[in-house]
């Protein structure tokens, strides 16, 4: 049974290592196929309500790249309380460089930082009842939950040159952009469009498609319009976030970064006073992805290089050398799945519908294919713990020869068929003697010498 197992394993390595190979060979021929008239919808919210790196990875890696290939709007729905000067700073000059109409739209709320990545994009519409304001730049202690604000000129100066310049081109009140940094202003739906931040109310995202139609936009680079065209949308459509952005924001949550540095590190501690070298794996894994959450940006294409090999390692070592599938084996697993997650989709190359089309095909086939991996292996692990112990092979009325002197009541050994056997008998049996088996009791068999008819 431990060797059909094993063989099992290794067929199933090697499936999953042709989806893989046909997977990443699907990508790099993956064909275009445009939007047609409609816009591209992202959202600064749930997950990505934080204007962090994935935010930014998900907004303006994914979405603007792509609306740009297609020659689409791109409509960003905000929905946010804010997050980092420096992502803002980025977002805010990609939506102001961008050779597409950016749309902003929001239907509840965007402080801080979401606030002022609105001011650049070329047209904002707001909900009735949305608030928007209060972006005076915080600092926040994590240890101790303390904010303080922050009113330093080599701070603040920095920020409203850029949304001046934002406001400015295209052509917001600089007066009422710079009070959300200097005085934290909030404004209400039909406030902000009265003072000339929002361009108009929309009371949902078809009325909002059905209010930019026809309307004129300047696309300009670094401030200078380099043409201007006519938006013209039929309707809309949501990008969703690629798997590893997901896997990278859920990586960013404070919690799961304390819970990764506690167990990469804390655990490496333990395995090494201990001597259980066997779940050093394990704890190398967690401190890598920890390193990602902390780092990101080109450090997570190195660790999830490093993740892939040092799992594929693990798992060979696993199938091949060490017997049976434990921790090293589940190790390998977690880390070549960690790895595709934060793997690199295209390096180099703007993404098209049909690249992102293929990017979910393969993420569940790779996906599918590791998880029906591990669930058949713990299948199988448990079967065997739970099974008893059975001896399928009955030696009775099988030829062998005696080892051993066998007498009655003295034991000996014969070797029956290839096999080693304790044996016992109501007769002397002298070594070299062919025995037959009679009976046999557990692990004994009962042989008496052989009659030949």
């Amino acid at each position: 049974m431990g060797d059909r197992f094993s063989a099992s394993l290794r067929i199933l390595v090697l499936v999953l290592m042709v989806c893989l190979l046909t997977s990443l060979i699907s990508i790099a021929l993956a064909s275009s196929e445009g939007f047609g008239k409609q816009a591209l919808v992202v959202k600064i919210s749930g997950l990505f309500s934080e204007i962090d790196k994935p935010a930014y990875d998900y907004v303006v890696g994914e979405g603007l790249k792509l609306a740009e290939s297609e020659g689409v709007p791109l409509i960003v729905i905000v929905d946010s309380y804010g997050g980092y000067l420096d992502t803002m700073f980025k977002m805010g000059n990609a939506f102001f460089n961008a050779r597409v109409p950016v749309i902003g739209y929001v239907p509840d709320k965007a402080f801080s930082a979401a606030c002022l990545i609105l001011i650049p994009m070329h047209i904002v519409a707001v909900g009735p009842t949305a608030t928007v304001g209060a972006a005076q730049p915080i600092m926040y202690n994590p240890a101790t939950g303390q904010v303080t604000f922050i009113n330093e000129s080599k701070i603040i100066n920095p920020i409203l040159a850029k949304i001046r310049l934002w406001a400015k081109v295209r052509g917001r009140n600089v007066t009422a952009a710079e009070g959300f940094v200097l005085h934290n202003y909030v404004f209400t739906g039909k406030q902000i469009v009265k003072v000339g931040i929002a361009n108009f109310i929309a009371y949902s995202l078809q009325d909002l498609i059905n209010k930019i139609r026809g309307l004129k936009v300047n696309i300009t680079v670094n401030g200078v319009v380099v043409k201007t065209v006519t938006i013209n949308v039929s309707g809309y459509q949501y990008l969703q976030p690629s798997i590893n952005i997901v896997f990278f924001a859920v990586l960013r949550n404070p919690v799961v970064q304390s819970l990764l540095w506690f167990i990469g590190v804390f655990g490496t501690v333990a395995a090494l006073l201990s001597g259980r070298f066997d779940i050093l794996p394990l704890t190398l894994v967690m401190l890598l992805l920890a390193i990602v959450a902390v780092a990101g940006g080109l450090p997570a294409n190195y660790v999830a290089i490093a993740l892939i090999v040092l799992g594929s390692i693990m798992l060979a070592v696993e199938l091949f050398v060490t017997p049976g599938f434990g921790v090293l084996g589940a190790s390998g697993i977690a880390a070549i799945v960690f790895g595709l997650l934060l793997l690199p989709i295209i390096p180099g190359k703007s993404l098209t519908s049909a690249s992102i089309t293929q990017i979910r095909t393969i993420v569940g086939v790779v996906g599918g294919g590791l998880a029906s991996f591990f669930t058949f292996i713990l299948y199988k692990a448990v079967r065997i713990a739970r099974s008893k112990p059975r001896i399928r092979y009955e030696p009775v009325k099988a030829v062998g020869k005696a080892l051993d002197r066998i007498e009655p009541g003295k034991p000996g050994t014969v070797m029956v068929e290839g096999e080693y056997w304790t044996a016992v008998s109501d007769e002397v049996i002298e070594p070299g003697e062919e025995v037959e088996v009679i009976a046999r009791k557990e692990f004994t068999l009962v042989v008496r010498k052989r009659r030949r008819s």
